[in-house]
């Protein structure tokens, strides 16, 4: 019993995201020259440095679904190279500011730091959650999933909307995903 405090204490201590110093130096980085008020660019009607117009893009069915990156468009513009519409169009950004926007999202995805954080102990179980990737089978159809590991015969992903860890047979890929799990892997 007398780790019961130092354990809730770890926990209030979790790390969160925070968006001023966390996340909008991302999007201004790699954003703002297309998503601004600044720029007068509103490309797909994303707007990133107005406060009050990003925050209507946060909802259940906004581009930032507050507490799941795996249902937030946004996140998987940024995390899957393979998407239509990656952004940002001619680069990458880092894993580490990806694991940035997607912890903000996990946590609740919110501007200031008085809002509480919706998903402080979920963002760190699920920090762990690899980039989504696109991994098609040989009958064409499209899974989307982070690479985990290659396991015997099997790659295993884990699926973005419940973390879970999935084996799906090397054999049952077509041959620019199985040769994705084989570079993923390195």
């Amino acid at each position: 019993m007398k780790f019961l405090p130092i354990l809730l204490a770890t926990l209030g201590t979790v790390s969160a995201a925070d968006f001023k110093k966390d996340i909008q130096p991302i999007f201004e980085k790699n954003c703002y020259e297309c998503h601004s008020q600044k720029t007068g660019k509103k490309k797909a009607g994303y707007v990133f440095d107005d406060l009050e117009t990003l925050k209507l893009d946060i909802n259940p069915k906004g581009v930032v679904v507050p507490g799941d990156p795996g249902e937030s468009h946004l996140f998987t513009v940024i995390s899957d190279e393979s998407h239509k519409a990656h952004m940002p169009p001619d680069d990458n950004l880092s894993k580490d500011d990806i694991e940035k926007i997607r912890d903000w999202i996990t946590e609740g995805a919110g501007l200031t730091k008085d809002v509480p954080k919706l998903k402080a102990i979920a963002g760190a179980r699920k920090k762990d959650l690899p980039p989504i990737m696109t991994w098609i089978n040989f009958e064409g159809k499209k899974i989307k999933a982070g690479f985990v590991r290659l396991e015997g015969e099997n790659v295993i992903l884990r699926m973005p909307a419940n973390s879970q860890e999935v084996p799906y047979p090397l054999n049952k890929l077509d041959a620019a995903s199985q040769l994705q799990a084989r570079d993923s892997a390195q």
